[in-house]
């Protein structure tokens, strides 16, 4: 069984030697299996993400979103947290500690986890038991911690990926936050 790390070195690396073209059509049949969803359809307050080093792209979610009148969400560092900010085309963006962009908003502006219908969360590995190993920050695991609560069931959290980053079991830490669903660009896991 490999280490957490291991995995997920492994796990960049396979991402990262995926072309432009098997980048576009992944990310075009992974937004055809969230639209199909009940979730997505009926969410108002749907957080994204903003796809870097091979992560699979939800711009044609994000554009799909916006068309439909959805309010979209951008995660925003927060501490050890994460807060998240409207988005929407041509926003201003800042840089964020993780070299990562963020919509340029107040304090103000920002939602809390608990207020989003849908996340759709990055990840690095997952397995078909819907555990998920990210970056390593555990930003997602601590603001999404209500989560762990049986009777809190909101906001969705499901996690996208490339089919590729799939392992066969994760054994998962104490703190780690089941997702709902994960959705790739092959397959749904629920």
């Amino acid at each position: 069984m490999y280490s957490h790390d291991e995995m997920r070195q492994h796990n960049r690396r396979r991402r990262a030697g995926l072309t432009p073209q098997q980048l576009a059509q992944a990310s075009q049949a992974l937004a055809q299996k969230i639209f199909a969803l009940d979730v997505y359809r009926q969410a108002q307050r749907v957080a994204v993400y903003y796809a870097v080093n091979g992560e699979i792209s939800l711009d044609p979610v994000i554009d799909h979103a916006l068309a439909a009148g959805k309010q979209v969400y951008l995660p925003n560092l927060d501490h050890q947290s994460l807060r998240f900010s409207p988005y929407f085309r041509e926003q201003n963006m800042r840089i964020n500690s993780f070299r990562l962009p963020e919509p340029d908003v107040g304090d103000d502006e920002m939602l809390q986890p608990a207020e989003l219908d849908l996340v759709l969360a990055p990840l690095v590995v997952f397995d078909a038991g819907r555990n998920r190993i990210g970056m390593g920050g555990g930003f997602y695991d601590r603001s999404f911690a209500m989560r762990k609560d049986a009777a809190v069931c909101r906001p969705q959290l499901i996690g996208v990926a490339h089919e590729l980053q799939q392992v066969e079991q994760i054994i998962p830490e104490k703190w780690d936050v089941r997702l709902d669903m994960v959705v790739t660009d092959q397959a749904i896991y629920r």
